[in-house]
């Protein structure tokens, strides 16, 4: 539940998804230019992995390691999208 009696997870994981879109397109833009890409954590491309390999329970779990204030509803709701 959120502040306010609302189960806000669903817009935390889509604003999260949205700020993940728009942290590729400014690194592609910055490669435009040829500005220095800002530093992704490589664990991210393992949590991708587990969830394609059908282990979103391991994804939530290293999701909520690289990200570690992330609740869990809204690191299920992260992997469930992705």
């Amino acid at each position: 539940m959120g502040l306010f009696g609302n189960d806000d997870s669903s817009q935390v994981a889509a604003l999260t998804m949205r700020v993940t879109q728009l942290e590729q397109r400014v690194e592609q833009l910055a490669q435009l230019v040829g500005a220095p890409a800002a530093p992704q954590d490589p664990r991210m491309d393992e949590v991708i992995r587990l969830k394609r390999a059908g282990e979103p329970i391991a994804a939530i779990k290293l999701l909520r390691e690289i990200q570690p204030g992330l609740g869990l509803a809204d690191a299920k709701a992260i992997v469930d999208q992705m």
